[in-house]
């Protein structure tokens, strides 16, 4: 299959705080734009992307977080067994 390159604007701090949030999950913003699709694709619909209301209601978070949720596939990590307090330990730099 040929690759595509999509090519979209906004403005460069909507742009740089999504790929921070995107790079602390382990995604870029390739890998982001292919699961929107996906899903486009899949649901053939695009109505998850659509803000009707300005305010969003706790039920309309909850379905964006579980829609974020599904973005990402588990990945292991050092931290996998690891306890809290461990885990802050290594985050710092420091040795239990």
């Amino acid at each position: 299959m040929d690759d595509a390159m999509v090519t979209g604007r906004m403005p460069r701090e909507k742009k740089d705080e999504a790929i921070a949030i995107l790079h602390k999950q382990g995604l870029n913003a390739s890998q982001a734009i292919n699961m929107m699709f996906d899903r486009l694709i899949e649901e053939k619909d695009a109505s998850f992307l659509m803000s009707s209301q300005s305010n969003p209601t706790p039920a309309n978070w909850a379905k964006a977080a579980s829609f974020v949720d599904d973005l990402v596939e588990p990945r292991a990590s050092r931290f996998d067994n690891m306890s809290k307090s461990q885990i802050k330990a290594e985050r710092a730099g420091r040795k239990l």
